[in-house]
């Protein structure tokens, strides 16, 4: 049986009542027009500016001809192999909070009755019931002075919807970035890398490797601002396949697997990001790691997802794998965190300096333990043979046996990793900041691997202070056990958020600039003795807590809200 491939291409250049005509809109959707119908075979219905008439039927991108397109036309695709729907034009937010595709004929004045809403769009492309469908959003774009496109108000919530209902979004640019076009191309940077990569990578995780390493590198060379595109996908899985799966079969084949996973024990689930996603897992790398652990265990823990008003949005099964580490009197649960690569440092529209600027870090696998560690972990391995340093072992009186070791400085924390390494026969160590932030996010690129916010129900930070638009909370003035709260985030990791900071390896440094991108901790300044801490503690407002906050103490300090927890290499 033939395969059925589709696809809708919209460019707008000209709007009838706003003055922020773009110049080659319609040249991204010409070209990618041209090679979905002669390089992939895609039937193609294409709606600009110049467009020809389908039949009796007009292309002009209007919001009743891309209404009846999208109830009418759309019917031809149904049950297609794949349904690809690329829009280049503005974007905007609506006063419902709403995202809209900006139509040539809509008012700014009524953007809600005037122009395309997003949610719309996702729904048609979710009744066409295509095997394999891909929404990619090259948008906003306002010609400005500085050939900029975009409003930075346009949130990524339904893109999230979409993703969860099986569609792949590709967007033009993260949260608070503008999306650029370049006269010397004659079209937008990321359409133009967009389908430079259509053409050699494999993968959609090699594709969005391409798009952020090309895009900033088309807009360097043509003196305009970064920007970092973002895929993302159902389930983890798909990152291994083509982003337009051209033979059936495979996808078929990889459906098949999503709903029967393996028996076999050399197999982990696959975990499904909840949340906006810019995570590129390595499945295959996954499956060689696992074997090789002695004593594994797989475990089960509960995911959530909240929205700005802390309410949650989605709660979800998650499964994984840990190594129990005997420790004599106690033990440590180490779980497997797999391979990729991810977007590190913030994405908020106002962030701090120290979490720029944005850029693409690749992690090798490695255990890490599920908490911070314990009381009874400390005095277990502080037991044992001094490598370098005495180790004290009670160094506080605060909480019992499961309460976070606090009161250490980093040096009695390296000390720990060099004992626990030297009884095991495995390299034990701190996280690097980038391995930390990797752990934390597990796939989101929210502030918080929870979603937009926190609540005090589940972190213990001060609550007095609403990061969003939550309630207030309570502040609970103190490090309570680890593990006291229900949710993990999706690779089954507890207390990130809150509770305790957490030592990392690296040296302080001010900024992303110059910094690794493998993963390795940063050591730019050996004469410094500022060693980077994350995670905040119960002491900090929500803005501390978040997933790519970062600060610092002096390596020799020993703080009652300072803890770490631990990394095994792989």
């Amino acid at each position: 049986m033939a395969e059925s491939n589709w696809a809708i291409s919209i460019g707008v250049n000209q709007y009838d009542y706003i003055s922020d005509h773009l110049e080659y809109a319609v040249n991204d959707a010409e070209k990618v027009s041209h090679f979905l119908s002669t390089q992939l075979g895609f039937e193609v219905l294409l709606y600009t500016d110049t467009s020809k008439t389908l039949g009796q039927t007009q292309t002009r991108p209007s919001r009743n001809n891309l209404w009846y397109l999208l109830k009418n036309l759309i019917g031809q695709a149904r049950r297609a192999d794949n349904f690809l729907f690329f829009f280049s034009g503005h974007g905007a937010l609506g006063k419902d909070l709403h995202e809209y595709l900006l139509t040539s004929d809509h008012s700014p004045s009524d953007i809600e009755n005037t122009a395309l809403p997003l949610s719309f769009v996702i729904q048609c492309l979710i009744e066409c019931q295509a095997r394999n469908t891909v929404l990619v959003l090259d948008m906003c774009r306002s010609r400005q002075p500085d050939w900029s496109k975009g409003d930075e108000r346009v949130s990524m919530e339904t893109l999230n919807q979409a993703r969860q209902q099986g569609i792949t979004v590709v967007f033009s640019c993260n949260r608070g970035e503008r999306s650029y076009e370049i006269p010397s191309i004659q079209q937008g940077s990321f359409t133009y890398a967009f389908l430079e990569g259509l053409k050699f990578c494999v993968t959609t995780a090699e594709l969005e490797r391409y798009l952020m390493r090309r895009v900033s590198q088309i807009n360097q060379e043509n003196g305009k601002p970064p920007q970092h595109p973002l895929i993302g996908v159902e389930s983890t899985l798909k990152y291994d396949l083509p982003l337009i799966v051209t033979q059936s079969r495979q996808l078929n084949q990889f459906q098949e697997n999503i709903r029967s996973p393996a028996k076999s024990d050399r197999d982990i689930r696959s975990v499904e990001l909840q949340s906006e996603t810019n995570i590129t897992l390595r499945e295959s790398s996954h499956q060689f790691i696992i074997p090789a652990i002695e004593g594994k265990q797989a475990f089960e823990f509960e995911v959530i997802v909240v929205d700005v008003y802390g309410q949650k949005l989605k709660q979800h099964h998650g499964e994984s794998i840990y190594l129990l580490e005997e420790l004599g009197t106690s033990s440590l649960q180490m779980v497997v965190i797999p391979s990729g690569t991810f977007v590190m440092g913030s994405s908020e529209r106002r962030p701090s300096s120290n979490e720029l600027p944005l850029h693409s870090v690749t992690i090798k696998p490695f255990l890490t333990s599920k908490y911070p560690i314990t009381k009874s972990q400390w005095k277990a391995v502080a037991k044992l043979e001094q490598v370098k340093i005495p180790l004290k072992l009670q160094p506080s009186r605060s909480g019992g046996a499961k309460h976070p070791i606090v009161e250490i400085s980093w040096d009695e924390a390296v000390e720990f990793c060099d004992r626990l390494s030297r009884k095991t026969g495995h390299v034990y160590r701190l996280p690097s900041e980038a391995e930390w932030e990797f752990a934390c996010r597990a796939g989101t690129t929210t502030p918080f691997h929870f979603g937009e916010t926190i609540t005090p129900n589940l972190a213990n930070y001060d609550g007095t202070f609403p990061y969003r638009s939550e309630p207030k909370g309570e502040n609970r003035k103190k490090a309570i056990d680890v593990g006291s709260f229900p949710f993990a985030n999706a690779f089954g990791l507890f207390d990130m958020h809150g509770n305790v900071w957490e030592w990392c390896l690296d040296h302080w440094h001010e900024t992303y600039y110059e910094t690794p991108t493998d993963g390795r901790a940063c050591f730019k300044k050996p004469e410094s003795r500022d060693r980077v801490i994350r995670g905040g503690s119960w002491r900090n407002e929500p803005k501390l807590c978040r997933s790519s906050s970062r600060f610092f103490d002096q390596a020799d300090s020993k703080s009652n809200n300072i803890s770490f927890r631990v990394i095994r290499e792989l």
